[in-house]
C-alpha cells in the first residue's frame, strides 16, 4: 500500500472512530444494496446476526482484541452495534452477503471509541493489531471474507466507491466534524499540555526522582520516556552527570519544541547539548501531534526514529507501546 493509500486508510479508521455505523450507511446507500430479495429469500443478516453474536467465545480472537487493547469493550460494541437502525437496515440488504468485513470494522470501531471514552486519554491502539483482530471477525462471519492481509483496509469495488464517498462527506462536512474532533483532541491533549506546565513549575522533585531510579539500576541503564517523560530525561542529562545512563530513548516527546521555544528548562535555545547527554534516540509517530523531531535543532547529537502506528491522533499518541517495530528498535539499540 503507498503512502497517500495508507493515509487515506488511517483517515477513513479516523472517521469510523468518530461514527462506527459510518461504512454501514454508505454501503446500504449504495444502489445494488437498495435491490429487493427475492421472495421467500431470508435475510442475509439473520445469519450474520447469530454468528456475531457468538465472536466473543473464540479464543483467537480474543487473544488478537486483547493485543489491540480493546478485548474488554468488545461483546458491548458488538451488542450496541447490532442494536442500532443503521445496523439492522445493513443487515436486511443485499450488502450484507457480501460485505462482512465492513460489519467487522463497526464492531472495531465502536471497541476502540468505547475504550478511548472510559479512559479519557490516548490507549496504545497499534493498527497493525486492529487490522488483524477485523480479519479474523471477518473469516469469522458468514458472507464474502476479503484476504486476510486486506480486511482491515477498503478495497474491492464497492468499498472504493464508498471511501470515494466517505472523502466527499469528509470535505464537505469538515467544519461539522473539527467542531466535534475540538473537544476529543482537546481532551487528549489536555492532560499532555497539563502535564508539562507542572512540570516547568514542579520539574525538580520530577528529576529527583528519575535520578533515584538510574542510580539504583544496576548500569548500563536505558532510560526509556514517553512524552513528558521524555522532558524531564532530558533535563535530567543535561542538568548533572549520570554516566549510569548508556541509552535515552525518548517516545512522543515535545523535548525539542520546548527547546526551539526557549522554554526547556536546562538549556537555552541555540545552547548545544553539554557533551554528558549520552547516546539519544528520539522515536515519533508523524501522525502524532504531540511528538517532534530532534535532529533539526540538535544536529548530530539524536537520531530521530519514526514509527507508524496506523492510527490517527491522538490514539497516534499512546500507540507506540502496542507497536512491535518500538520492541524491535529497543532490543536492537540496547546496550
Amino acid at each position: 500500500m503507498g503512502d497517500d493509500d495508507l493515509d487515506e486508510e488511517v483517515e477513513f479508521w479516523g472517521l469510523l472512530y468518530l461514527d462506527p455505523l459510518l461504512e454501514l450507511r454508505l454501503l446500504t446507500a449504495e444502489p445494488s444494496a437498495r435491490a429487493e430479495l427475492a421472495p421467500g429469500t431470508r435475510p442475509p443478516g439473520e445469519a450474520l446476526t447469530a454468528a456475531a453474536l457468538s465472536l466473543a467465545g473464540d479464543a483467537g480472537l480474543r487473544r488478537l482484541l486483547d493485543a489491540a487493547g480493546i478485548g474488554e469493550d468488545f461483546a458491548a460494541a458488538v451488542a450496541a452495534v447490532l442494536t442500532t437502525p443503521d445496523c439492522r437496515h445493513f443487515m436486511r440488504s443485499p450488502a450484507a452477503e457480501t460485505e462482512a468485513a465492513a460489519l467487522a470494522r463497526a464492531f472495531v470501531a465502536e471497541s476502540v471509541r468505547r475504550r478511548a471514552g472510559s479512559e479519557g486519554t490516548a490507549q496504545a491502539f497499534d493498527g497493525t493489531a486492529r487490522d488483524e483482530a477485523v480479519a479474523r471477525i471477518a473469516a469469522l462471519l458468514p458472507g464474502t471474507a476479503p484476504a486476510p492481509d486486506e480486511a482491515g483496509t477498503h478495497r474491492g469495488p464497492v468499498t472504493r466507491r464508498v471511501r470515494r464517498l466517505a472523502g466527499r462527506l469528509a470535505v464537505g462536512l469538515a467544519s461539522a466534524q473539527a467542531v466535534r474532533r475540538r473537544s476529543a483532541l482537546t481532551d487528549a491533549a489536555h492532560p499532555a499540555a497539563g502535564d508539562v506546565l507542572l512540570y516547568l513549575s514542579r520539574g525538580t522533585a520530577i528529576r529527583e526522582a528519575v535520578a533515584e531510579a538510574v542510580r539504583a539500576a544496576e548500569p548500563p541503564v536505558v532510560l526509556l520516556a514517553h512524552s513528558l517523560g521524555g522532558i524531564a530525561s532530558l533535563d535530567l542529562l543535561v542538568l548533572q552527570p549520570l554516566p549510569e545512563v548508556a541509552l535515552l530513548v525518548t517516545v512522543g516527546s515535545q523535548a525539542p519544541f520546548l527547546y526551539e521555544l526557549g522554554a526547556l528548562p536546562s538549556l537555552e535555545h541555540g545552547s548545544p547539548l553539554p557533551p554528558q547527554v549520552p547516546r539519544w534516540l528520539n522515536v515519533y509517530d508523524r501522525r502524532d501531534l504531540l511528538s517532534y523531531v530532534g535532529e533539526g535543532v540538535f544536529p548530530g547529537r539524536v537520531r530521530d526514529v519514526p514509527l507508524d502506528s496506523r492510527q490517527p491522533f491522538p490514539l497516534s499518541h499512546g500507540a507506540y507501546w502496542s507497536n512491535p517495530d518500538l520492541y524491535r528498535l529497543l532490543a536492537e539499540e540496547m546496550p
